[in-house]
């Protein structure tokens, strides 16, 4: 029985980008509607990358879902983006006030963000983000391990953490990391799903950058 994978530590990014064989990464948040996994998540938003080798020409396009705001990705490094995954769900159970104090997703909301959408009303019926899910070689989320607690697809898949791989005497929240990796974070826009994915996107790509220097590309890869 093979082991599964959690990568915690930075110097185990190389080891976890050399067991992609080419395959994709998937950069991920949920919005809850608790901190347990008996909570309905209530938004779901995931960036598809890819790797490249060569990547000091490489170009990371927008791909802009409908009615979502468009993100700006550096011109060159070493993911390039090719695909994207956002959704809002309906609730189970009652509303949460304390999770809603922090994400802002009140029925109301939702309802304005799934207008004219023939999503699943609720997250567990979704089975297109599975289907999203299923080509990828890694899965990258800020503490991922509350994030993957709700995705039953990723129990034995390979994760990689942003938060627990930059702890330095403590876990550092997701606008701490950008300030240090000197990427400009929104404070009005973070604990959005699609937000919160994007600037762990660019967290996760210095974090690749520095784990693929040209001197070690051939050992990363071959």
């Amino acid at each position: 029985m093979s082991t599964i994978q959690r990568y915690y530590r930075k110097n185990e990014l190389p080891q976890a980008l050399r067991n992609l064989v080419e395959r994709p990464v998937v950069v991920f948040d949920l919005e809850t509607n608790g901190l347990t996994n008996s909570s309905s998540v209530l938004s779901c938003s995931a960036f598809k990358l890819k790797i490249e080798r060569k990547y000091e020409s490489v170009t990371m396009k927008d791909m802009a879902a409908d009615a979502a705001p468009a993100y700006s990705f550096p011109v060159s490094g070493p993911l390039q983006l090719i695909d994207r995954f956002e959704r809002y769900y309906f609730s189970r159970e009652p509303e949460n006030y304390a999770a809603l104090r922090v994400n802002g997703l009140r029925e109301a909301v939702i309802r304005e963000r799934r207008e004219h959408k023939d999503w699943p009303h609720y997250f567990t019926e979704d089975e297109e983000f599975t289907d999203f899910l299923r080509d990828a070689g890694l899965f990258v989320a800020h503490n991922i391990d509350f994030d993957a607690q709700f995705v039953p697809f990723l129990y034995d898949k390979p994760l990689f953490c942003t938060m627990k791989s930059n702890t330095s005497g403590k876990y550092p929240k997701l606008a701490e990391l950008a300030r240090r990796y000197k990427i400009t974070a929104d404070a009005h826009q973070l604990h959005g799903s699609a937000y919160d994915a994007y600037i762990t996107s660019l967290i996760f790509n210095k974090m690749v950058e520095e784990a693929l220097p040209d001197s070690k590309q051939n050992e990363m890869f071959f």
